[in-house]
């Protein structure tokens, strides 16, 4: 089955997105140690869509449609901007960035989902996770 939401591109919808999110967590009765997971993720996602991507233009919008096949939910995330280079991206764990408060997002969604993948020039996100599979503890 696919889920899908359409959002304006500003911070008062997330709380539609975490509401959509919590819906597909109880759909597909995720795992209580994967829902932080799942849904720092999306959220991050659709943060960096809002003010990456477009820019917090209200007339832009962020697409989210979450799918299951054989027990892997693929999540996309996707705005309406001109992308970004996702291949050159720096280490925040690295001493020239540790102290930048900004940075991360992409960091925690790498190292939180099983498969992630960029489309259209970076302006679309898609992660994976497999419900079957109990999360690990990042340290």
């Amino acid at each position: 089955m696919k889920h899908q939401l359409r959002i304006p591109s500003h911070i008062q919808y997330l709380n539609e997105v975490e509401s959509f999110i919590q819906t597909i967590i109880e759909y597909y009765s995720l795992p209580d140690s994967m829902h932080g997971h799942f849904m720092l993720t999306i959220c991050e996602s659709v943060n960096n869509a809002i003010f990456h991507g477009n820019k917090q233009d209200m007339n832009k919008h962020v697409h989210i449609e979450v799918n299951e096949d054989n027990s892997r939910l693929s999540v996309s995330v996707a705005d309406e901007g001109n992308g970004f280079d996702y291949s050159n991206l720096p280490d925040p764990t690295s001493k020239d960035y540790i102290r930048n408060e900004r940075g991360r997002g992409l960091f925690l969604i790498k190292n939180l989902a099983d498969e992630v993948v960029f489309h259209n020039n970076g302006s679309t996100i898609q992660f994976k996770f497999d419900i079957k599979r109990e999360p690990e503890l990042l340290l």
